[in-house]
């Protein structure tokens, strides 16, 4: 008998342990929140890209991503306490290479992606804890636009003076052989929670 209570105390310590570690919930307004900032964030992008592209040629547009996307993104995430940045299985800008989460969740959206699931609506986010603390992490991805194609298309569709320049910029690129309407990569926001 005395094994008994036991081996039943023991199973309803895990039982109760298991329910006190309970996965937290992420809000709607948390969803919400997340998305219109990724969204502000990639609306305010692609204007200033576009308007480089119509102000000054392709060529001049290659430093908006290089230069001023990586500015606008830290002071995007500044300004509203979170962690902000664009990554990519093929990226670019070494910045933009994507953390084990991030990669995961890019594996997650190219399979979307593939199996033609991928839309305006997808977006993924999940509440993890690192060391003593919990985030919020949230990715949006990032759809190839025409105006992309500048850039990121096929051989062909870049022209040489811009190839050039990406070349001597990022001499390991892979963020190159798109297609309109394919997985770029993700914007990739993480913010603190209590």
């Amino acid at each position: 008998m005395k094994h008994l209570t036991i081996v039943v105390s023991f199973i309803l310590l895990i039982f109760f342990l298991n329910c006190s570690e309970k996965k937290a919930e992420i809000s709607k307004n948390q969803i919400i929140a997340m998305r219109a900032t990724a969204l502000d964030f990639m609306k305010e992008l692609r204007s200033i890209l576009i308007e480089q592209i119509q102000s000054n040629g392709v060529l001049a547009a290659v430093s908006v991503c290089s230069d001023t996307a990586q500015v606008l993104t830290n002071n995007f995430g500044v300004e509203r306490g979170i962690y902000l940045k664009r990554v990519s299985l093929k990226n670019r800008n070494t910045n933009n290479y994507p953390d084990d989460f991030e990669k995961r969740i890019l594996n997650r959206f190219e399979l979307l992606h593939q199996n033609n699931e991928l839309n305006n609506e997808t977006e993924y986010a999940e509440i993890v804890a690192e060391g003593d603390y919990k985030y919020l992490r949230y990715l949006k991805p990032i759809i190839i636009q025409a105006e992309c194609m500048n850039c990121h298309g096929s051989k062909s569709e870049i022209i040489p003076e811009v190839r050039n320049l990406i070349a001597q910029k990022y001499p390991k690129d892979k963020a190159v052989g798109y297609k309109s309407g394919d997985l770029r990569g993700a914007v990739s926001i993480k913010k603190a929670i209590e």
